[in-house]
């Protein structure tokens, strides 16, 4: 029964569960939208890495240590390798120094010669604490959270 004033039942009731059924699919897909962005945004406290025992550092130099530790991005979890250097001071406290200048970016090397750290890039020397004795960075080598636990040594490669 078609009337020229209104919709029939038959439409009314269609258009209904149409709305309905549209409704009840945004609803359902939000948790699952949410599952898939947040963890895009989210973000993780660096872990603290495991450097080594304290007998394995001398007091007379410091000792460069290749981490690798696993990092998530997102969805994405991928196997980084970073290396430190851990500097035993006199009084034995201890350093936890990154091995990238603080200038071009380029990895620094202990020269036991020279008692420094170098950087071949611009010819830039930085003392055991990380300061900068010669060349063009404008700042000290960073250093790291570190804690030590028992006899091991912890580290925290936070962006500095």
């Amino acid at each position: 029964m078609h009337t020229d004033e209104g919709i029939t039942r038959r439409q009314w009731l269609g258009v209904l569960v149409k709305a309905l059924a549209t409704v009840l699919a945004v609803a359902y897909s939000i948790p699952a939208l949410v599952m898939l962005i947040v963890p895009a945004f989210r973000r993780q406290n660096p872990p603290w890495i495991k450097v080594g025992s304290l007998h394995e550092f001398p007091s007379d130099e410091p000792k460069a240590v290749t981490l690798s530790y696993q990092r998530r991005d997102g969805w994405v979890v991928r196997t980084v390798r970073s290396t430190v250097y851990v500097v035993v001071k006199p009084d034995g406290s201890l350093k936890v120094l990154s091995n990238i200048c603080t200038h071009a970016s380029c990895a620094v090397r202990w020269e036991r010669s020279k008692n420094a750290f170098f950087c071949p890039c611009h010819a830039a020397y930085f003392d055991a604490d990380g300061r900068v004795t010669q060349g063009p960075p404008p700042r000290p080598l960073p250093e790291y959270p570190h804690k030590v636990e028992g006899d091991l040594l912890y580290v925290r490669l936070e962006n500095v």
